[in-house]
């Protein structure tokens, strides 16, 4: 049950409800699935991924889906409230953050981000050559602790370039602002 990711399913079936359940709004998308699958508004998310966990929906389960897609719809809909803007401005805010980041770096000069990625490079650096030409450790624990730390470089160091070069998001983001304002000027 390790594996099974019931919130995919559950967004599968409705995207709303998975929408939902993906952000600040789970809350309501677990009481309204819960009413509809096990009759419990006061279901927790375990108790919607056992119900969830046979794999085999019958026609009941996937109409209670929908059906709790729906009166969760309706409930955001009375209380105005549109899951995509909250979504959006979440998404929004965390695109600030990171740009805010790097305006302080520029208006302030400060060097730190590159120490900390040239750290992170020579540390990445040496544990791969440690890799390739040096003997692991014979104990299995601290054998998994050298990998783990191996690990934790990696993304530590993938995290500096993203910093630096920006992510798939940003660009996305940066992308579709230039497609935006090339096609109100098309106007």
């Amino acid at each position: 049950m390790a594996d099974f990711d019931w919130k995919k399913l559950v967004a599968g079936i409705a995207p709303v409800l998975g929408t939902a359940l993906g952000g600040p709004l789970v809350g309501a998308a677990v009481a309204e699935l819960g009413a509809a699958l096990l009759g419990n508004r006061d279901a927790t998310e375990g108790d919607l991924a056992a119900a969830l966990f046979t794999g085999r929906l019958g026609p009941e389960q996937i109409v209670a889906i929908k059906q709790a897609a729906n009166a969760l719809a309706i409930r955001m809909r009375e209380l105005d409230i549109d899951v995509l803007k909250i979504n959006q401005a979440s998404k929004d805010a965390y695109l600030r953050d990171v740009q805010d980041a790097r305006a302080r770096q520029v208006h302030t000069g400060d060097y730190m981000p590159q120490v900390i990625f040239f750290l992170a490079f020579i540390a990445y650096v040496g544990q791969f050559l440690l890799f390739i030409y040096g003997a692991m450790p014979a104990d299995e624990f601290t054998r998994a602790l050298v990998t783990r730390a191996f690990g934790t470089i990696d993304g530590v160091l993938l995290t500096a370039i993203a910093y630096f070069v920006g992510s798939s998001r940003g660009s996305k983001v940066s992308g579709d602002a230039v497609r935006k304002i090339a096609e109100q000027s098309g106007r």
